[in-house]
């Protein structure tokens, strides 16, 4: 095996692996990363993981720490249909 493949084999699976994370459901990164702390990984990993693990802030964002304000209500749009003509 060339060190092309290997080079390449090693850029494929870190992108799986960051998708895999990225599409994750919140429950379950919060569960792997619960887990993911306790291994001996650096200090670095470990401060991610323990950010993963905590519930994010209730907005159901990515706990950017932004107030919503839930007592505003949204404002209603107008959508227009527009029918495609048939030939």
């Amino acid at each position: 095996m060339s060190t092309q493949n290997l080079i390449v084999y090693s850029v494929v699976l870190a992108c799986s692996v960051y998708a895999l994370w990225t599409l994750m459901p919140s429950a379950w990164r919060r569960f792997l990363a619960a887990r993911l702390v306790r291994l001996p990984l650096g200090s670095a990993l470990r401060v991610t993981f323990q950010r993963a693990a905590t519930p994010a802030s209730g907005c159901d964002c990515s706990g950017c720490d932004k107030v919503v304000d839930l007592r505003r209500t949204p404002q209603s749009q107008v959508i227009t249909l527009h029918r495609q003509p048939r030939d």
